[in-house]
């Protein structure tokens, strides 16, 4: 989930997915502005959690849900706090995942997820999660960027995580590629300043043409849940049943025991159907990434679907 400008990885790209934070969990974009890779696979339904009981909201009878969507930035990729919140409890969304960080970052999205713009979110029920796109600390970004100390980026990052949130998610991609230790450090570096709240990672849900990414040590580490970016829409073969296939055969062959709840993006405009057929195969905890401008194509078709 790693974009800032948005386009997803071009077919001949799909083997080494992109990351989500730049506009989806799902496709690629310069890192100065990371969070969410493309190709991914799904999860084995014996791996999916059931979700935990919800209550509605007291304006809503509708059991609340734990189908998620996750927010890159109100008011520019999102519409603002308050509205998304009104718009995601009329669908009944009941998780959402909001940036707080990127790297060493400290003010832009210290302020994207600040107490104001999570309250419209709690006070209608919804479980709110943070993410963060973090960067093994001596390997540059696609733009010769560095980002920190894993403790200066776990420091800005987690400025973000209140009492009141349920938990937080690495968003971690490329620059983690054959970099073990560091995924060990940071998790435990997260564990430490996290307490009770949960902590769980992102990242390829195409995983064999990722197998140099330390999977095994997120999900030892920080692997509360493995939300895995199947981006199906973006032209993988065989397209959204083939793709959570090949995630589950993957993630048995890597022995990971994290709960999965799978990502698929909607940035490549899957249609309706295929959104809905995505949620009612991955699980009570899948999600999409992610919450487009009101007036957008992307966002009328969440108001089509079943969360």
């Amino acid at each position: 989930m790693r974009r800032q400008g948005g386009a997803a990885l071009a077919f001949a790209l799909l083997a080494s997915s992109c990351s989500p934070e730049s506009e989806a969990l799902g496709s690629p974009a310069p890192s100065t502005d990371a969070s969410m890779s493309a190709p991914s696979a799904a999860p084995p339904s014996a791996a999916v959690v059931a979700a935990p009981s919800a209550s509605a909201s007291p304006a809503d009878p509708r059991p609340r849900s734990k189908r998620g969507l996750w927010i890159w930035e109100f008011g520019k990729r999102a519409p603002s706090a308050e509205r998304a919140a009104e718009l995601a409890a009329s669908w009944n969304v009941g998780r959402v995942f909001i940036k707080g960080g990127n790297g060493n970052e400290q003010r832009r999205w210290a302020a994207n997820a600040a107490s104001a713009n999570l309250e419209p979110f709690f006070s209608r029920g919804i479980e709110v999660w943070i993410f963060g796109y973090f960067y093994a600390p001596d390997v540059a970004d696609a733009d010769g960027r560095t980002w920190g100390s894993l403790e200066d980026q776990v420091e800005a990052t987690l400025r973000t995580v209140t009492d009141r949130v349920s938990g937080f998610v690495v968003d971690a991609e490329q620059e983690f590629k054959d970099r073990p230790k560091e995924a060990e450090r940071l998790c435990k570096l997260l564990r430490a300043r996290l307490g009770k709240r949960s902590l769980a990672y992102t990242t390829y849900g195409w995983i064999r043409p990722n197998r140099d990414f330390p999977y095994a040590t997120f999900d030892r580490h920080c692997g509360d849940a493995f939300l895995p970016q199947v981006y199906y829409a973006f032209g993988w073969p065989g397209g959204l049943e083939a793709s959570l296939d090949r995630m589950e055969r993957d993630i048995a062959d890597l022995g990971l025991t994290a709960p999965v709840w799978p990502i698929q993006s909607n940035e490549r405009d899957p249609s309706v159907a295929d959104l809905q057929r995505f949620f009612d195969r991955a699980g009570p905890n899948a999600s999409i990434f992610h919450f487009f401008p009101e007036a957008s194509a992307q966002t009328a078709r969440l108001a089509q679907i079943r969360f």
